[in-house]
């Protein structure tokens, strides 16, 4: 049933539910799926736990991941599917060994599908540090097994620009940060010679003024965007670097995470071209978390529509996107179920241990006809129990007695059971 309602609810997602385009061409839409900080958990995530908490709270946070994971793949089936930073939360810490495993199971979590791109080389903090404290071992690692943290890509005939802005902010190691500084005259050079509207992606969100430019309906927090930093992160890129990257790139559209929350402002920037200056704008989209345990009550993906056909006549103001907050299955609400279920299900096996005669008088002989639940024959100290069911009897031995020991084995084998039954789940 719960994998029904995933199924169910990422279903009300579907492209041409909000997809717009005029099909005159006959061509398809170009569809991304964009997913915010998955950060999944590690031993680093919340270390002053029990060893035991943490291993099933790890396992419910992978299996929510899988689950939408494979859903989105299989029902929605978007062209790529791109993550916004943060793969993981402790990656900067880890030792290599530590590492590759954390890298194996990511790639068990979200396993890639054929023919579908994957892009996953754009690092966030909790990947990688951020600005002065970046760490370079993390760095190289993290570029070695995703590839270039800056990167620029044509996709759906839009060109994709992935800038590193974390590394462009460090300035104690200064080959990190100018290699995103050459990136960025790569990608001022390339846009004069293409005619594709550019989307940028960054994992900070870049510098906005919060009392003028506000988030919008979608955010949950009713509070002002954050301008913040501390150890090994910052809420927005500074000032100065945000208006270098957006006259380098003159996106059209910009994606970012790290805030795990949803945003939507315009900036406004000055760009040169050809001996000329213009102010051009661009609105950036701060996406929500896909993970249940960032501190947000919906988890979202954000879907993508690209749709250009006539790209050598594309101006700034021709429409070639539609994007759309798509909400995940609620995280909270199987689990409040099963605790409920547990919650009775005890109560029960301590009524009929601890208390049989009440569970006899009260439950049973009132309306014995049409009761299934198991009944007691209190003809001496120690007699049957009787399961009476409609077309069987079974008989066991019980004393009526208060039994501590019939109330443990009874609640070890239920235990046992519901462990599992959710074992089997959230293994599959």
């Amino acid at each position: 049933m719960e994998r029904y309602l995933v199924k169910s609810t990422i279903n009300q997602c579907a492209w041409n539910n909000w997809e717009a385009w005029d099909d005159t061409t006959g061509t398809i839409p170009y569809r991304v799926a964009l997913f915010g900080d998955p950060q999944i958990m590690d031993n680093h995530s919340y270390p002053d736990r029990h060893w035991l908490i943490n291993r099933i709270t790890r396992l419910i946070l992978d299996s929510y991941h899988k689950k939408n994971w494979r859903y989105i793949q299989k029902d929605l089936n978007p062209d790529a599917s791109m993550f916004l930073g943060d793969l993981f939360d402790g990656g900067r810490y880890w030792d290599d060994k530590t590492w590759i495993e954390e890298f194996e199971r990511f790639n068990r979590i979200f396993p890639k599908k054929r023919d579908h791109k994957f892009v996953a080389s754009l690092p966030g903090n909790h990947d990688i540090g951020f600005g002065d404290t970046v760490v370079e071992s993390s760095y190289n690692r993290f570029e070695t097994y995703f590839g270039e943290t800056s990167s620029i890509m044509d996709l759906g005939n839009h060109t994709f620009v992935l800038v590193d802005t974390i590394s462009m902010s460090d300035s104690k190691i200064p080959h990190i940060s100018q290699k995103v500084y050459d990136f960025l005259d790569r990608v001022e050079s390339y846009r004069t010679q293409s005619a594709f509207p550019r989307i940028l992606l960054t994992h900070v969100p870049l510098y906005r003024i919060p009392d003028t430019q506000t988030c919008g309906f979608e955010r949950e927090s009713t509070k002002l965007f954050p301008m913040m930093k501390g150890d090994q992160y910052q809420t927005v890129i500074d000032q100065q670097r945000s208006s270098v990257v957006l006259s380098k790139v003159d996106p059209k559209l910009i994606f970012s995470g790290d805030d795990h929350d949803y945003c939507h402002v315009t900036h406004e920037f000055e760009v040169s071209y050809k001996n000329e200056k213009a102010i051009h704008s661009a609105e950036e989209i701060t996406t929500k978390s896909s993970a249940m345990n960032m501190g947000i009550k919906k988890p979202a993906v954000h879907l993508l529509s690209l749709y250009n056909p006539l790209y050598s006549y594309v101006t700034k103001e021709t429409k070639t996107y539609e994007n759309f907050v798509c909400y995940l299955p609620d995280p909270y609400k199987p689990l409040f179920c099963y605790a409920i279920a547990a919650l009775l299900t005890l109560f029960y096996v301590i009524l009929i241990c601890f208390a049989p005669r009440f569970y006899n008088r009260n439950l049973i002989k009132s309306n014995r006809k049409e009761s299934i639940l198991p009944t007691f024959n209190n003809n001496s100290k120690k007699n049957p129990f009787i399961c009476g069911y409609r077309d069987a009897l079974y008989s066991f031995k019980v004393d009526e007695n208060k039994s501590f020991m019939t109330f443990l084995s009874n609640s070890t084998i239920l235990t046992g059971i519901i462990l599992l039954m959710l074992w089997y789940y959230f293994s599959r």
